[in-house]
């Protein structure tokens, strides 16, 4: 009998009365039956086998060491690898149904998935303890615990010390068809004890029987239906718009974008929710009445999200991708896969006035003017140099009179983005096309013709301040209208700001 060791942070019990693998290089335990069948995806299993090389299976024991997706069944695989229990370590499990582990179960499946109201009936425990690399060098120690009631299912994979290795190597789970299919996005061994998508560093988990996910959430639209063994929710007939782009809606306000498609299109076309996810492998879909929405911002959220320009936009760029891929490590894969590309494009330059005009013997202040329903842009004059008070209400602005006015963009990263103001001009009344005007500033510079303006920012942040004297437009009006033409700039480029002679 084993003696109960050290047990590592979030692993359940191992060692005593845990039944011990062979020792043996691509071995593995002989068929063990479970006294709670355990359901995966769709199919309820009564036996399984702890293979040496970090996987379990349910229908036949597998030696292969060279880790493999689409490989035609039904695997979990918590690291898959060459591993040989014949240079140190041990394989053990057990199936516990006893009330100190099945609270412990219940409390994280339930923490994990609050929705679901779940009571543990059965926890299968595999371990695998200081296990060497068949290629020697380090020894690796996790744990992949089988969660189930009879009818929902789950798995926690916990992951103690893991060594670095040069061996080809697999994390995640796979099915017989690659429907539903996972691989942990951790670019090295290492990093598997440092990840997670609950939180938890070194515990990964997921609801496996395929039930909830699936079928609980179809929408009057949809249907539950078996396809290649998988259920899942089917679109019913006329309920299939945009087929090739699985209908998609897509959302740009400022430096944030959304983009959501249709769950039963991509049920039909292989993809399962689970499996999709941004550039950034931890940035997942949330399902919303029948719909795979994606967020993203360029501020918190980012998810790998891309910014590039051209001549008259500048982009952000992301992209949906399914997680059929073993960290690049894989010789081959059959499993489909998603590259959907989509981005949301904002104007560089756009023009805007203040739209009340300012008085010679009084003042307005200037409102938010919207920016083509992209981003908004103000222009607010200042009593300060220091820009510290606007004004506000009626004020009186005495005929060459110093005004300061910002230009600022709002809803953009000031990080990436700086404004340029590229001109600004007066009218004498509230058209921008007005034939009669005053240039303040042409080309990025203060007009020759008026000594009085000064650029005084511009082009380093996403708010630009120039000043003037006030004036009036001779036999015309008392108010004037201000003007401007400003463009976005990425400031990597490092031509935003103009050097002022």
């Amino acid at each position: 009998m084993l003696l109960f060791l050290l047990v590592p942070a979030n692993f359940l019990p191992y060692g005593d009365g845990d039944l011990v693998n062979p020792v043996s290089d691509d071995g593995s335990s002989v068929a063990i039956y479970l006294q709670q069948p355990f359901k995966y995806f769709g199919r309820t299993y009564n036996q399984i086998y702890v293979n040496n090389n970090g996987h379990l299976t349910f229908t036949q024991p597998l030696s292969a060491y060279v880790p493999y997706l689409n490989a035609g069944i039904d695997i979990i695989a918590p690291l898959w690898t060459d591993l040989n229990n014949r240079n140190g370590g041990t394989i053990s499990y057990r199936e516990d149904r006893s009330s100190a582990v099945l609270a412990q179960v219940t409390q994280a499946v339930n923490q994990y998935f609050p929705s679901i109201g779940f009571t543990a009936t059965s926890a299968f425990v595999a371990t695998w303890d200081s296990v060497l690399y068949f290629s020697g060098g380090g020894e690796v120690t996790f744990q992949v615990v089988l969660v189930s009631n009879g009818d929902r299912s789950f798995i926690l994979i916990n992951y103690g010390d893991i060594a670095q290795t040069g061996q080809v190597w697999l994390a995640g789970y796979d099915t017989l068809d690659s429907v539903s299919s996972f691989t942990i996005p951790a670019a090295s061994a290492p990093e598997l004890s440092s990840s997670s998508n609950i939180n938890v560093n070194g515990r990964w988990s997921f609801h496996v029987d395929g039930l909830l996910n699936l079928c609980d959430t179809c929408t009057e639209h949809e249907a539950c239906q078996e396809r290649s063994g998988v259920l899942g929710c089917v679109c019913l007939d006329g309920q299939r718009p945009n087929l090739e782009i699985f209908d998609a809606v897509e959302s740009c306000a400022s430096s944030t974008g959304s983009i959501s498609l249709s769950r039963c299109q991509l049920f039909e076309s292989g993809f399962s929710a689970e499996t999709l996810h941004l550039n950034d492998p931890s940035c997942r879909g949330t399902l919303e009445d029948g719909r795979l929405l994606f967020n993203f911002d360029n501020e918190d959220h980012i998810c790998g999200t891309t910014l590039t320009s051209n001549r008259t936009h500048f982009i952000y760029q992301n992209a949906i991708q399914s997680n059929l891929r073993s960290n690049d490590q894989s010789i081959i894969s059959r499993a489909r896969w998603m590259n959907f590309t989509f981005s949301c494009a904002y104007p560089l330059i756009q023009t805007l006035s203040m739209p009340m005009g300012i008085r010679a013997e009084g003042g307005v202040i200037s409102q938010e003017v919207p920016g083509q329903g992209s981003y908004e842009i103000h222009m607010v004059p200042y009593h300060d140099a220091q820009f510290t008070s606007p004004y506000e209400g009626e004020v009186e602005i005495q005929v060459n009179q110093q005004i300061y006015v910002a230009v600022e963009v709002l809803g953009v990263d000031r990080s990436q983005i700086a404004t340029v103001l590229d001109s600004c001009w007066a009218t004498p009344v509230n058209d921008i096309d007005h034939d009669i005007r005053w240039s303040l500033i042409i080309r990025e510079c203060p007009n020759p013709e008026d000594g009085t303006v000064e650029v005084l920012q511009n082009g380093i942040d996403t708010t630009s301040h120039f000043s003037f004297r006030m004036f009036t437009f001779s036999g015309n009006s008392d108010r004037i209208f201000l003007h401007c033409q400003v463009h976005l700039c990425l400031v990597d480029n490092g031509r935003c700001a103009q050097v002022l002679y």
